[in-house]
């Protein structure tokens, strides 16, 4: 796959079409959205069409670590990949890579005058000078600021802005993406210098995992049949006891491939796909554990085998487009037990993620703000299973029925 093919493949293809081109020097564009629709998957989909067209980027996390980040961008890469069918040219992520800066600001506010602080000192040591700046989170309601600090640097900026309001605040930005839940769909619509927009005209229905622009032919599975083949899948998992090895267990029943992470001193219950992760690639899903903790509003003794068991839950998630978790929901809709981290991630990137509650006998899924009832499949050939240990019957049941109900009764 050539650079034309994924700028084609691009949603922003159709944004800048809509707007001529893209923002214009000196401007600033909104990306609105209500939280867990996508809007940081689609702000990666606005640098990478720069980054594409060969314009230096600057992308500024508030939310994310570096390699949290950069994983992102992989990620969106290979979605482009699997949507032609093709491999990606080998010189294409080195030029993302040697045109892209990526500056993680955790935990503090990031402020124009900090911009210009940093265009500076990347100016002197990198010789690094973009065209283009890109901000996960919005930094504040000052856009008075950013936009003076857009025109002394030539430059054109894009905020993300979590808001259920989103009418009022596309107004203030020269260009606004909105993203709006529909069905199984993301709806784009744009509003551009203040003007209106167009509720019954939406410009694009994208797919709310990778952000790409739906195809017409796109698959329904309650008009036909839902999965691929058999033969095109791959399960990721963790091969513990449990959940994972009943995952493991109806894959092998089909002959899927399984990728099963585990590391060194970890007692997997199954050794079929097991992939043993050396200390520098487990270490690419390092995680504070009171961050965790915050984030699933409870507390755990802090070990070292905790640590690498969330670590596999990263490596499991990122790897699949849709995952599957056996386990029990919490009142405030977290998940019971280290589970709960998988869940969390799977949110967090827009993946589809379904929970099937041991405590209910149910299957629910994330809806972008709630957790709704419904009755699952496998749609995408790569796909996750995890969950609990602690396996009931109506656990298994559910497991098996998901892929009979996937793929047809095993022969």
């Amino acid at each position: 796959m050539n650079i034309e093919d994924l700028i084609e493949r691009s949603p922003m293809q159709a944004v800048s079409t809509s707007i001529r081109g893209g923002l214009e020097i000196g401007q600033l564009g909104g990306i609105l959205s209500a939280a867990g629709v996508g809007k940081s998957t689609f702000l990666i989909h606005v640098a990478l069409n720069s980054l594409l067209r060969g314009s230096p980027v600057l992308h500024i996390s508030l939310g994310d670590g570096q390699a949290h980040v950069r994983s992102y961008y992989d990620e969106i890469l290979t979605a482009l990949a699997r949507a032609t069918g093709e491999e990606i040219h080998p010189s294409i992520p080195l030029q993302i890579e040697r045109n892209r800066v990526i500056h993680a600001c955790l935990g503090r506010d990031f402020s124009p005058s900090e911009l210009t602080r940093l265009l500076g000192m990347l100016s002197e040591v990198m010789d690094f000078r973009p065209t283009h700046v890109v901000i996960d989170d919005s930094p504040g309601t000052d856009l008075a600021s950013w936009r003076e600090t857009a025109a002394a640097h030539r430059l054109r900026i894009w905020l993300t802005v979590c808001t259920p309001d989103i009418a009022p605040s596309a107004e203030v930005f020269d260009t606004a993406v909105t993203l709006q839940p529909q069905g199984r769909d993301v709806v784009l619509r744009l509003r551009q210098n203040g003007g209106p927009t167009e509720e019954d005209s939406p410009l694009l229905l994208l797919d709310p995992v990778s952000m790409l622009v739906r195809p017409e032919d796109v698959r329904d599975p309650r008009t036909s049949p839902p999965s691929p083949d058999v033969s095109a899948c791959t399960l990721f998992s963790g091969a513990a006891t449990g959940s994972e090895a009943a995952f493991g267990e109806n894959a092998q029943r089909w002959g899927i491939e399984e990728v099963n992470f585990s590391f060194e001193g970890h007692s997997p219950v199954r050794e079929r796909g097991l992939k043993v992760l050396a200390p520098r690639e487990l270490a690419a899903g390092a995680v504070s554990l009171l961050y965790v903790s915050h984030h699933l509003r409870r507390r755990w003794e802090q070990t070292a085998l905790l640590r690498k068991v969330l670590q596999i839950q990263w490596h499991i998630v990122s790897n699949a487009d849709q995952i599957f978790v056996v386990g029990r929901i919490h009142e405030g809709g977290t998940v019971h037990g280290g589970t709960g981290w998988a869940v969390e991630l799977a949110r967090r990137w827009n993946k589809r993620v379904w929970v099937f509650d041991q405590e209910v006998d149910q299957w629910v899924y994330w809806a972008g703000s709630a957790w709704k009832p419904g009755v699952p499949v496998i749609e995408s050939p790569h796909f996750a299973g995890t969950g609990t240990r602690f396996l009931s019957d109506a656990g298994r049941n559910a497991i098996a029925d998901l892929f009979d109900r996937s793929f047809g009764p095993a022969s």
